[in-house]
């Protein structure tokens, strides 16, 4: 995946600078100079400041394109967009590229936080905690969903993610792509 030129071609579209682009986000003029030309990688944090920024859902710009016109996705071929890096969290896309919908899973290990950012997407979303617990900040409220429990986030809705247990948690998030 060239991460980098989908930066570089979303922020182009929408005729935003470089420079005008580093202001929205707080991120140097090098640093994402760097980034579309592949120089380096973002932190999960920084990707979404970018596609916040840009008014485009992660899973988008993470979604790699593919020409399968498949509809089941296997477990062990799921498409990581970020894996285990400092926030201690693995994220997969569940449901294949060219799908109406964004799908993704979200492992948290214990006594971590997914992001220190809080996430807003364009679109409203769906989430499902299938192993474990967590809790999802949202706005000014604290929800802790066990096993089973599922929430519901409006679009624009500033959220992040935390597992304050001593295990693994697993959750299903979807939302439509825009």
């Amino acid at each position: 995946m060239n991460l980098g030129k989908k930066i570089n071609d979303l922020r182009k579209q929408r005729n935003i600078t470089i420079k005008e682009l580093s202001s929205m986000t707080g991120l140097s003029i090098g640093f994402i100079s760097n980034l579309e030309r592949n120089q380096n990688s973002p932190s999960i944090s920084n990707l979404q400041l970018i596609c916040q920024a840009l008014e485009i859902n992660i899973v988008n710009i993470l979604d790699p394109a593919t020409e399968k016109s498949t509809i089941v996705t296997r477990k062990n071929e799921r498409n990581k967009m970020f894996a285990k890096d400092v926030s201690q969290s693995n994220c997969e896309l569940v449901v294949p590229a060219h799908s109406q919908l964004n799908g993704v899973c979200i492992v948290i290990e214990a006594n971590s936080e997914y992001s220190k950012i809080l996430w807003g997407h364009n679109t409203d979303e769906v989430g499902l905690v299938t192993k474990g617990s967590m809790e999802i900040h949202l706005d000014e409220n604290i929800f802790l969903l066990n096993e089973g429990d599922s929430i519901y986030i409006p679009k624009n809705t500033p959220h992040n993610y935390r597992n304050s247990s001593n295990e693994p948690s697993e959750s299903y998030w979807f939302s439509i792509k825009t």
